[in-house]
């Protein structure tokens, strides 16, 4: 018996992604008013530009384009009801196994963050999570392009 077998339905795929979007759709667009009272003036001139970003409401932009390349995926994914083959299935997994040590990379580097400048904690998570999400979406959407090709 195939030990992969769970991942060779896109289905699977489908259901991660979704979760995983919709988790974050909620906190970006329901508690994004929480976001802005965490922005304050930085000292460095990246900080100041995403706070402006964060009080000019482009998190709630951010997290729009997410949800919609999330539906995109959805839609690839759920087209494509064959289960996908060995080659396919392998791909996803080292998909993921990047996405885990990209994702701990990201809690080392927010954690050092904080620790270098504690202000702005908030601002920063924000930014974490926009590129751990926007990660985890991009790359799915890489992974159903390269499996369309083939």
């Amino acid at each position: 018996m195939n030990k992969n077998r769970f991942f060779r339905h896109p289905a699977t795929n489908a259901a991660g992604l979704a979760v995983f979007s919709s988790f974050y759709g909620v906190i970006f667009l329901a508690f994004s008013p929480r976001m802005l009272i965490d922005t304050v003036e930085s000292q460095h001139l990246f900080w100041r530009a995403w706070d402006a970003f964060l009080q000019a409401q482009g998190h709630r932009w951010l997290a729009v384009v997410l949800l919609a390349l999330t539906v995109l995926a959805l839609v690839i994914l759920l087209r494509h009801r064959s289960v996908q083959d060995e080659y396919q299935t392998a791909l996803l997994l080292r998909c993921l196994a990047v996405a885990v040590v990209l994702e701990l990379a990201g809690m080392g580097l927010f954690f050092a963050l904080v620790l270098i400048d504690p202000v702005g904690i908030v601002s920063k998570l924000a930014l974490m999570v926009s590129l751990n999400w926007a990660g985890v979406v991009l790359a799915d959407l890489g992974y159903l392009i390269v499996c369309r090709r083939r």
